[in-house]
């Protein structure tokens, strides 16, 4: 029996030994020693660079390759091949015969077919073979070809579409804020001060911890991660805000503060992060863009303040469709970045998902926790922690188009996506909780500074009842 055990034992290892060796064996006929079939060869672009730019179509595109310093002494007969690393970006079959070779030393240019299908960036390498097929050798040097979509008119469609939505819904938003208590929140700035220290210092620390957690081996990705944590909430966050029963005077002084407060914020991280942690990127603020986006803002929140003051019974109609007005210019808003950017979905991983789902979420508890701590009201702690949890997935777009190439940034982009809409569905689910238990209510009386109600779906279904001498009559309550 124990001779048995033995022999079974010495046959595993026999077994685990050859396992072992046949495929080094088997790579080492194949692959062969580099320099062995035609000499030291060597692969370049007929431009003399080592990059290529070529757009995704369903047409054939060319690159134009130059093969040379082959050995043709040997006599040996062979032929080259030429691949690309990633088959899902681009494919590539071209066959060059050792007959189509001229020169001494031999070489070879010509254009080489390629069929795009994904944009990315992928490497183009040759082998050499010989025709009984005993020894195959890889080119010692690759060739980067860089994919890119083509431009389409409808993103430039959208980028004005939206701004003009974006600042109609300020305007909106302009038109309901309270001047008594926004003095009141300038001049004791405690709850601002807290919205700003958590959206520029809480999120921004967040953000690299989670991309250090989730996206170690990608740069690029980790620094969307920072963009969308870094970028002010925006429009939305206001509309969150109305629905949950927040303070939102505070929410829009806050958005308008961190907006204009971001021309200083972000070339401040920006620097340090260059210093730190993104050694090697070159990163860039773009300064005008940031400026002309806050400039906008406040032009439009101010018109809303004078149209209410100028025009009362137009901040009366504001306030009686600011709910489904605001919520229909947010959906309009997120459909069309969501659809421009499909293409982006394609790049999405787990990593990219838990690390997109845990920055609101931690956002928003830590936020709200830290606003408690500090004595601040219900109503206040919860517009704090909707301004801060409550992603854009605007401005981190722009500044990843700002800071990359095109390509790097089409492949970034679904970080800052991912993070907008987890962070809204994340204000639904907090919604729809608050609603089904009841404690969806104004947690602050003076919030809103008129008592009209806003549109609501208990405010259709109302019945009013009015009698004319002894007949009562019931008439459901119109919200036109």
């Amino acid at each position: 029996m124990k001779q048995d055990v033995n022999f079974n034992s010495t046959a595993l290892i026999f077994m685990v030994i050859i396992c072992l060796t046949i495929p080094k064996c088997y790579n080492s006929e194949v692959q062969g020693q580099y320099g062995q079939i035609v000499g030291v060869w060597n692969i370049t672009y007929q431009s003399g660079g080592n990059e290529q730019l070529l757009t995704i179509s369903k047409e054939i595109q060319y690159v134009d390759l130059v093969i040379y310093d082959v050995d043709l002494s040997s006599g040996k007969d062979f032929y080259f091949e030429v691949h690309a690393d990633n088959p899902k970006l681009a494919s590539i079959e071209k066959r060059i015969e050792r007959s189509e070779l001229t020169g001494t030393p031999a070489s070879w240019q010509g254009a080489v077919p390629v069929q795009t299908h994904h944009f990315g960036f992928t490497n183009i390498y040759v082998t050499v073979h010989t025709s009984d097929g005993a020894n195959v050798e890889r080119s010692p040097s690759d060739l980067t070809l860089i994919i890119a979509r083509r431009e389409r008119l409808d993103e430039k469609i959208f980028t004005y579409t939206a701004s003009a939505l974006l600042l109609l819904m300020f305007l909106n938003l302009g038109g309901v804020l309270d001047l008594q208590r926004l003095k009141e929140i300038v001049l004791r700035p405690i709850a601002v001060s807290i919205g700003f220290a958590t959206s520029y210092i809480l999120m921004p620390l967040i953000a690299l911890a989670l991309g250090y957690c989730f996206l170690s081996q990608y740069q690029e990705l980790k620094l969307a991660l920072f963009f969308t944590a870094l970028s002010p909430s925006g429009g939305l966050a206001n509309i969150c805000a109305i629905f949950l029963k927040g303070n939102v005077n505070l929410s829009i002084a806050t958005t308008t503060i961190n907006s204009l407060m971001s021309l200083a914020i972000f070339p401040l991280w920006i620097l340090i992060l260059t210093q730190t942690i993104f050694t090697n990127t070159e990163l860039d603020v773009p300064f005008l863009d940031l400026a002309g986006s806050a400039l906008a803002l406040v032009c439009a929140i101010a018109l809303g303040m004078l149209l209410r003051f100028f025009l009362p019974k137009t901040t009366s109609l504001i306030f009686r469709f600011l709910k489904p007005f605001c919520a229909c210019l947010s959906l309009c808003l997120i459909g069309m970045t969501v659809g421009i950017n499909a293409f982006a979905f394609k790049e999405l991983t787990g990593m990219i998902f838990l690390a997109a789902l845990f920055l609101p979420i931690l956002g928003y508890l830590l936020s709200y926790g830290i606003s408690i701590l500090l004595r601040c009201t219900a109503a206040d702690a919860l517009t704090i922690s909707i301004e801060t949890s409550v992603l854009n997935m605007t401005v981190p777009i722009m500044l990843l188009q700002h800071c990359f190439d095109e390509v790097r940034a089409d492949l970034t982009l679904i970080v800052p996506i991912t993070a907008a809409l987890i962070s809204l569905v994340m204000m639904i689910v907090i919604y729809t909780i608050r609603r089904m238990f009841g404690l969806n209510k104004n947690l602050d009386g003076d919030a809103f500074v008129s008592q009209v109600e806003l549109i609501s779906f208990e405010d259709y279904n109302k019945e009013e009842e009015v009698t004319i001498g002894h007949i009562t009559f019931r008439n459901r309550k119109s919200v036109f």
